[in-house]
């Protein structure tokens, strides 16, 4: 695994070979290109490549517990494959897919922004955590669609954001990037990058609704970074549980498309170690979180998703056991500002995450309640393979404490399709 000024350096030597504008070849998909043509021939046959390497910059301008120093950086690598077994064996409605990630880096919010004894609850680079030097087995499974019956089941190592609680990652903040279940009860809900055993099935009710259950071995062995590729259940302490339903209307506000989606996670873990209660530290044999999100089309020009849209996710949390008790996040994002660019965005978040009265009971420190993120953003995208995303964000009362000052931060994103 390359180091991260290794990984530096391969950036910027790829980077630099296309220094100009012009010279990059903006109908080419991917760094690499199309192989000679071998890369469709295999998409046609049912083979299909994923593989990205992002890296999120950020320096802390001003604020926080400690500024004035370098940027951190903090990257993830991802490579996978998705098999149409349709078109490759003639097993209908059958896909196999497999992905593995590594990440590595540093995080500006635990080294600069935080007061040591109240780390912020978001965190500035998304890609930072579950791991810093060894790969993980993100997923590996197997999805069967019955079109005639409107069902589907996949089934493997999944990550539970991947289908519950969706939400795009188009910010560096990762209180606005992927499943917020994920970042407020990170204790009992992983997402990707890791994986744990699971089931979801999934029933298309109507054309525009759909309600999916899903079931995840609940094993915190999975979140440790030396058993990314570990498959066996030894340490399992029962199940997570999420329902949702998923309103998808073509034809909504201006006539335009949205996703909405509301669910329930219920996990079962019953040893104290695993689950407690936040107050008196006795084990619990249960937790629970409700969700709210959406994405919606605001208005269209041209064509596609061109246009303004908004977003939302609120979340709620079992206030026995989990240190978040509530969440709220919503913002804008504006797709082709210049027509030239249409899968360009610029965007701007608010998160408020608070903090459960019962965590903070005795602790002086958390003497703001909650903590709040602002992220402004201009997705950039010179080429299909390349992206670059600078970020302004400021962030009130960080771990949730007027012990540090507010903190302004200047990041970059860069995701490179190879």
């Amino acid at each position: 695994m390359l180091d991260l000024n290794k990984l530096s350096i391969l950036w910027v030597a790829l980077f630099s070979t296309q220094s100009y504008a012009a010279q990059l070849d903006d109908k080419r998909a991917y760094l690499f290109g199309d192989w000679q043509g071998k890369r469709t021939e295999l998409l046609e046959q049912g083979i299909k490549f994923d593989s990205n390497l992002i890296i999120d910059t950020a320096y802390l301008a001003e604020g926080g517990y400690d500024s004035g120093h370098s940027p951190k950086y903090a990257s993830q690598l991802l490579i996978g494959s998705t098999l149409d077994l349709e078109k490759l064996a003639n097993l209908s409605g059958l896909s196999l897919k497999a992905t593995m990630t590594a990440r590595q880096g540093q995080s500006l919010s635990a080294l600069d922004i935080s007061d040591p004894t109240a780390p912020q609850i978001a965190n500035v680079q998304a890609n930072y955590g579950r791991g810093n030097s060894k790969s993980r087995l993100t997923e590996f499974s197997l999805e069967k669609n019955f079109k005639d019956y409107g069902i589907s089941i996949k089934l493997g190592r999944l990550g539970i954001g991947t289908d519950f609680n969706v939400m795009s990652c188009e910010f560096q903040n990762n209180s606005f990037c992927a499943a917020q279940m994920g970042k407020w009860q990170s204790g009992i809900w992983y997402n990707s990058p890791i994986s744990q055993w699971g089931a979801r099935i999934k029933y298309q009710l109507q054309p525009e609704l759909s309600a999916q259950l899903g079931i995840y071995e609940y094993n915190p062995q999975n979140a440790l970074e030396r058993h990314g590729w570990n498959l066996n259940t030894e340490h399992a302490d029962g199940v997570t549980v999420p329902l949702e339903i998923i309103w998808q209307p073509k034809s909504f506000i201006n006539g335009l498309s949205g996703t909405y989606r509301l669910g329930a996670m219920y996990n079962s873990a019953d040893d104290v170690t695993n689950q407690k209660n936040i107050r008196t530290g006795q084990a619990e044999n249960h937790s629970y979180g409700v969700w709210l999100n959406f994405d919606q089309q605001l208005t269209s020009v041209g064509s596609g998703k061109q246009g303004l849209h908004s977003f939302a996710n609120f979340t709620f949390h079992d206030s026995n056991t989990n240190k978040v008790d509530h969440s709220q996040q919503m913002g804008l994002k504006y797709y082709g500002i210049f027509s030239n660019h249409p899968e360009d965005n610029l965007g701007f978040g608010l998160n408020r995450i608070h903090l459960n009265t019962r965590f903070t009971e005795g602790k002086a420190q958390y003497n703001a309640g909650a903590e709040y993120n602002v992220e402004l953003n201009y997705s950039y995208n010179p080429t299909k393979w390349l992206m670059l995303r600078p970020s302004l964000q400021y962030i009130v009362y960080p771990g949730a404490t007027q012990n540090v000052d507010n903190a302004w931060v200047f990041a970059l994103g860069t995701k490179l399709n190879f």
